[in-house]
């Protein structure tokens, strides 16, 4: 499998204003009648409170909200993958009060590892705006004797299936993560699934478990601290506030390029207006000067897209994942 170069398309300041613009003034009567929003949003989060997405959706939920003039509340809906949280957006009413923070695990992973989903994303759910990439990173417990990727895979295949990887789940991104290392770089551990990369990161930092893959921001303030050690990052290109940390292609796996990412959803069958004014919000909020200084400190990448853009990309990134977490034959029902 080759990684796909990501397309970073960060827009200016001056090109969010004007997509503001345009977008408020498509909205026709649905806008200028005062009719949306009358009252609160919830942001769905699908995971427990402290994890890099709950991070972000609190980042972008509060510049919605200023945009809306309306609050947009963060909720947590934790459970079963993600899919408890998304499969409420996808039965909620579609009136565009009910918003859903997803991620490459929740849109495009479950897809392929539930059997009996309680949600399908082409036919439940609709785009609203792409916000950020997250680099994905591997960290290992400070008694591990390696400091770089290639002594890392040699430690490993001197003894195959003696050491542990934890994830935060089976079939998060971090455990597919972890299994496509294994594929690429020709080693074997053993998969320790948690409930949430917090716990995952309490035992590595105990010893409990050797390694694990987790997102950047989960695991930024820990590897500064030098209370693990990371070996590197899963982008195309190091991340800014990890300039030291090489990537899985500087260090010779050029083939290992994955990131999870962020993006905003709807009930499918909101009207174009109210999703269009939703779009232009949540543009706004990624744009905005706290949110990218915010995002860029815990290792993320902003990255803007509309609605249509999001949908390719969402395309883009299932004919990406599909074919290799089919082979692994997985099933999480």
């Amino acid at each position: 499998m080759r990684g796909r170069k990501m397309s970073l398309r960060v827009l200016t300041r001056r090109d969010a204003l004007a997509l503001t613009a345009s977008a408020t003034v498509g909205l026709g009567t649905a806008w200028a009648q005062g009719k949306f929003p009358e009252r609160p949003l919830r942001m769905i989060v699908p995971y427990a409170p402290g994890a890099s997405t709950d991070a972000v959706a609190r980042l972008i939920a509060r510049h919605m909200g200023d945009y809306l003039k309306q609050s947009v509340v963060v909720e947590n809906k934790s459970g079963a993958g993600g899919t408890i949280g998304t499969g409420e957006v996808a039965r909620s009413a579609a009136d565009g009060y009910t918003l859903l923070l997803g991620n490459v695990s929740t849109l495009v992973l479950n897809s392929f590892l539930f059997q009996k989903l309680n949600y399908a994303v082409d036919r439940d759910l609709s785009p609203v705006a792409h916000i950020a990439y997250v680099p994905n990173i591997l960290v290992v417990n400070r008694d591990v004797p390696v400091t770089n990727l290639s002594d890392l895979i040699a430690y490993l295949k001197a003894s195959p299936g003696r050491y542990s990887f934890g994830s935060a789940g089976k079939g998060t991104i971090m455990h597919i993560s972890a299994e496509l290392f294994q594929k690429l770089a020709k080693v074997e551990m053993v998969h320790v699934p948690y409930r949430g990369s917090q716990p995952a990161l309490q035992d590595l930092i105990a010893g409990q478990i050797a390694m694990m893959f987790d997102n950047v921001p989960g695991s930024i303030g820990l590897v500064q601290s030098e209370t693990i050690r990371p070996v590197g990052v899963t982008s195309d290109a190091r991340v800014p506030a990890l300039p030291n940390i090489p990537t899985f292609a500087e260090a010779g796996l050029p083939e290992f390029v994955n990131m999870s990412w962020f993006a905003v959803y709807v009930r499918a069958g909101v009207p174009a207006a109210v999703r269009t004014e939703l779009e232009a919000a949540a543009l706004y909020a990624v744009n905005h000067p706290e949110t990218r200084t915010r995002l860029v400190d815990l290792g993320a990448i902003p990255a803007p897209m509309n609605a249509s853009e999001t949908e390719e990309f969402l395309k883009s990134e299932t004919a990406y994942w599909g074919p290799f977490v089919k082979s692994l034959n997985i099933s999480l029902d």
